[in-house]
């Protein structure tokens, strides 16, 4: 990887935060070092300070870079139909590659050892609310959703629901399955609440 030059600064910042997040799925982030992000991508350590100025600026970076995937992902397929726009958005998220379909995993064992690493989630997941629940306040404008709705209730239950089952996925759930579960939850949310205008 060459030195910063204009234009290519951003494929290398990506080409950095694709290995990093790789490896700290595979290692866990503590167990990551920059020596290692380096090694994988052939490169000097000095070169990836040129990038970022330390793991934890990477793991931001990492976790900005995939709520950007989560928002682009939920753009591509919400429409009228809510439960056939949830049943997509879960299709693309197993089309994804392990290291980004668990992307949040990999940091949970440092969130109380290390305060910085916690802030960094903390604001991640709240990012992921925030998308969440302006993509529901759309749904309401089109009356597709009650407007009494407490869009960021929603928003929590249905990432609980999301991360619940991809924890269930690390411990041997099948992707069949997995997305049956998604399905059900999803339809007893909308069938059971009084969220769902018919």
């Amino acid at each position: 990887m060459p030195r910063v030059v204009k234009g290519y600064r951003k494929q290398a910042m990506n080409t950095i935060m694709e290995s990093a997040s790789r490896l700290f799925f595979e290692s866990g982030y503590q167990e990551s070092s920059m020596d290692d992000i380096a090694r994988e991508i052939g490169v000097t350590k000095g070169t990836l300070y040129l990038y970022f100025k330390n793991k934890e600026e990477l793991l931001y970076e990492v976790c900005k870079r995939n709520t950007q995937l989560l928002e682009d992902n939920l753009d591509k397929i919400i429409s009228e139909d809510i439960l056939e726009s949830a049943k997509s958005f879960f299709k693309t998220e197993l089309e994804l590659p392990e290291h980004l379909r668990f992307h949040w995993i990999f940091a949970l064992g440092e969130i109380n050892k290390n305060q910085r690493v916690r802030k960094i989630l903390m604001e991640s997941y709240e990012n992921y609310v925030k998308i969440i629940s302006s993509r529901l306040e759309l749904l309401k404008e089109r009356g597709l959703i009650s407007r009494d709705a407490d869009s960021r209730k929603l928003s929590l239950t249905l990432i609980a629901l999301h991360n619940g089952i991809m924890i269930s996925m690390m411990q041997g759930l099948s992707d069949t399955n997995a997305s049956e579960m998604f399905e059900t939850g999803i339809r007893s949310i909308l069938e059971n609440s009084s969220l769902y205008k018919n």
